[in-house]
């Protein structure tokens, strides 16, 4: 990483007329170049939470590829169009699609890894440790589930888990790449 100061305005005085926002753009953009495209995004993505600017106006992935993606993802009728929509491979991708469905088209704000695995079951799809699908999602970064809360003491206590705006986010450019080829 370079060493350049952070301060936007150490070499220049300010000139009548002068733009201090466009000099620290200027800086900021003198910065940034020199770190990676993923390194570049979460900078950003840090800057729009930290001072709570609106996350709307930044690009998707397919924005940023040159390519466009649907703002609004269809209703699905049941778990299984959604299953076969996102056609998951890996468990912790399967445990995403149900997260996305109990929370998202089912409007429970909170929910259990037993419910997970519950709902994979019933698609034949079960997992041998959902907690594991789930710990890798969390683990993720961006992170696209977090866990909220835990009753009880012992390793087994009940988990609940919630997904976040990038967990929502992976699931609909899943539909979209899937519905796309």
């Amino acid at each position: 990483m370079s060493s350049r100061s952070l301060d936007p305005t150490p070499d220049l005085e300010p000139l009548q007329g002068f733009d201090h926002e466009l000099l620290a753009m200027s800086k900021i953009a003198s910065i940034l170049s020199d770190f990676s495209t993923d390194s570049q995004r979460r900078v950003v993505q840090w800057i729009v939470l930290k001072f709570a600017a609106n996350t709307d106006v930044l690009p998707t992935p397919f924005q940023i590829a040159g390519g466009s993606q649907p703002t609004e993802i269809k209703e699905f009728p049941d778990v299984a169009s959604l299953f076969m929509a996102v056609n998951p491979t890996t468990g912790a991708e399967k445990a995403l699609v149900i997260a996305y469905w109990l929370q998202l088209q089912k409007g429970q704000e909170e929910w259990e890894g037993f419910s997970i695995n519950t709902e994979l079951k019933h698609l034949g799809h079960g997992l041998k440790n959902v907690t594991d699908a789930l710990n890798s999602l969390i683990e993720q970064r961006p992170q696209l589930v977090v866990q909220v809360r835990k009753s009880g003491k012992s390793q087994q206590a009940r988990k609940r888990y919630r997904l976040t705006i990038e967990g929502v986010k992976k699931i609909k450019q899943m539909i979209f790449v899937n519905n796309a080829q």
